[in-house]
This record gives structure tokens, C-alpha cells and sequence, in this order.
């Protein structure tokens, strides 16, 4: 009896179930999508970078930089406006870049010209952070604005000395820490950025 014939079959039944249970599996693809992705911008000022087949004009006053030990932070009166619907939005752009960091990027948010006199208000509450805000030992107190800039005051020992940070950026942030004197001074050139974008009405 010639067996032959029963091996190539039995061989080719292997094979077929093979593929099929193969091409039932779910095919790896790489999720290009990370965490830090939104799905929408963040602000109104966001929301013209993104703005395709139309011409954007861009007008920009840079108000100041502070240079700080691991950084500097940078502050941008910006106007954008939309040729083909004649639309406009004003604001603030804050630049951090840490220079102990090689190749890194630089945190960027957007501050939207109707939120500014919020992101001030609760600027001065946060630099007014101290012991007296908790029984507890530790405390802190941060704000964070819609385009993701946040501000940090704190203290994580007893005993110990008030700090402060800023931080921008989704995927790769940006922390920078201040002094309590530099967010003061920080904060005092985002409000000058509002100065000159008041000079425009």
C-alpha cells in the first residue's frame, strides 16, 4: 500500500489549518498614538495651527525671557488671524526649554487672551502658598491653565524650604524649577504680554 499520497495530504491539511488559524490572529500593529495625544486643540490659538487650506498671518512681540539655573522661560504676545474668514485669536505663548537636557524639545503652551486674567488671578494665589494653607507638614498648591502650563508651589519636608515649578508640554514636559522671586517675575511678564496685546484693541 502506497502511503505516499496520505503524508501529502495529511501535510497539506496541516499547512491549510495553519494559515487559517493564523490569519484568525489579530496582526500587530504599532499604536503610533501615544497617551499624550489629544484629540482636539487645546485652545483657540491651537486651533489656527491646525487650520489646513486657508492663510494663516501671524503677528508676534516677544515680551521677555527669564533666565533661571536649568533653563529660561520665555514669554510671546501672539496675534493670529484667519485670511479666509477674516477670524482672529489673541494670547500668550509661554517657551520652556531645560538646558541640562540635550536634543530635547521645548515646552510650549498656549494661553487664550479671555483666560489670562484667570490664569493671574490664580497665579497670585498659588506664589501666596505657605504653611498656613494646612495643619498638615507637607503641602502644596499648583494650577494648571487649559493649554497645559502648570504652576507649582510646595513643600515636601517639614522644615523645609518653599519651592517652586513651572512645566509645559504633552509628550515630552518641561519642568522648570523658580525661585519664588522668578515666578513672581514670570508671572509679572505674562501680564505685560496682555499689556501689548491690549495696545491692538
Amino acid at each position: 500500500m502506497n502511503c505516499r499520497p496520505s503524508l501529502v495530504f495529511s501535510a497539506l491539511l496541516l499547512l491549510t489549518l495553519s494559515l487559517s488559524s493564523f490569519a484568525q490572529r489579530r496582526r500587530f500593529d504599532i499604536d503610533y498614538r501615544r497617551t499624550c495625544d489629544v484629540d482636539a486643540p487645546l485652545t483657540r490659538l491651537e486651533d489656527f495651527n491646525y487650520r489646513l487650506q486657508t492663510v494663516i498671518v501671524r503677528g508676534s512681540t516677544h515680551v521677555m525671557t527669564l533666565t533661571v539655573r536649568i533653563g529660561y522661560a520665555r514669554v510671546d504676545a501672539i496675534e493670529l488671524r484667519d485670511e479666509g474668514n477674516a477670524d482672529i485669536a489673541r494670547g500668550i505663548v509661554i517657551t520652556l526649554r531645560d538646558t541640562t537636557r540635550e536634543n530635547s524639545e521645548d515646552g510650549r503652551s498656549y494661553i487664550d487672551y479671555d483666560e489670562i486674567d484667570r490664569v493671574i488671578a490664580a497665579w497670585d494665589r498659588v506664589a501666596r502658598t505657605d504653611d498656613t494653607i494646612t495643619k498638615l507638614n507637607n503641602f502644596e498648591s499648583r494650577y494648571r491653565t487649559k493649554g497645559d502650563f502648570e504652576i507649582s508651589v510646595f513643600r515636601q519636608t517639614p522644615g523645609g524650604a518653599v519651592a517652586a515649578t513651572v512645566s509645559s508640554g504633552l509628550c515630552e514636559r518641561v519642568r522648570l524649577a523658580l525661585s519664588l522671586d522668578e515666578l513672581v517675575k514670570l508671572r509679572h511678564m505674562v501680564a505685560q504680554g496682555k499689556e501689548r496685546l491690549d495696545e491692538l484693541k
